[in-house]
């Protein structure tokens, strides 16, 4: 755990039901619909698994988790966290910024957010409903992880060369509204989840 809020009595059980989320989506959305071509696994895909614990993402906070992570996969999980996707993303880019000056093969960027920007009409579109997880993170591959479709990576080297299009090949049509079913009864275990934390970690 990372952040303000990191050394909070609740922090540590508020972070277990956090991963819960997470693994959830990761098992149930990501792997279960092959959103993915990377995972084979939902622990090694999840690699470094950090619950940012600030009310606000601070690039300070980020750059730390990131250095101390250890493994070349890791996700900066923002539960407290309200904010346009569109912030997010701007956040992400002064991550990677940063993390250039320090790291010799800094790592890609990939967001994800309860309220991306997306739709089914095509292959880059869907993306954006793909990536809608419960909380608005912030993943770490290794470049050339990271084409097309929702990466959440482990590692593979029989990637097909463009999983965007794979993923609106097959989720045409009811696999789509299946997928987003399974989404929407994760995003509703969240908030029934995380509504004893509310008063001490600010995000419903």
């Amino acid at each position: 755990m990372f952040g303000l809020l990191a050394t909070h009595p609740q922090a540590m059980p508020f972070a277990r039901e956090v991963l819960r989320i997470h693994r959830r989506y990761a098992a149930e959305v990501v792997s279960a619909f092959g959103l993915c071509p990377f995972l084979r696994d939902v622990d090694v895909g999840l690699g470094r698994f950090c619950v940012m614990l600030d009310p606000t993402p601070r690039v300070d906070h980020a750059e730390k988790a990131a250095l101390m992570a250890g493994t070349s996969v890791a996700h900066l999980v923002y539960p407290c966290v309200v904010l346009p996707a569109v912030e997010l993303e701007r956040f992400a880019a002064s991550l990677a910024e940063r993390l250039k000056r320090v790291v010799e093969s800094p790592p890609v960027m990939a967001v994800f957010h309860p309220e991306l920007s997306g739709d089914p009409t095509t292959p880059h579109r869907l993306v954006g409903i793909l990536r809608r997880a419960p909380d608005p993170f912030v993943q770490l591959v290794p470049e050339g992880l990271h084409q097309g479709g929702t990466v959440f990576a482990g590692a593979a080297d029989d990637a097909a060369p463009d999983p965007a299009q794979k993923n609106f090949d097959r989720l045409a049509g009811p696999e789509l509204a299946r997928m987003l079913d399974a989404l929407a009864t994760i995003h509703a275990d969240r908030a029934r989840a995380y509504a004893p934390f509310r008063a001490t970690f600010a995000r419903a």
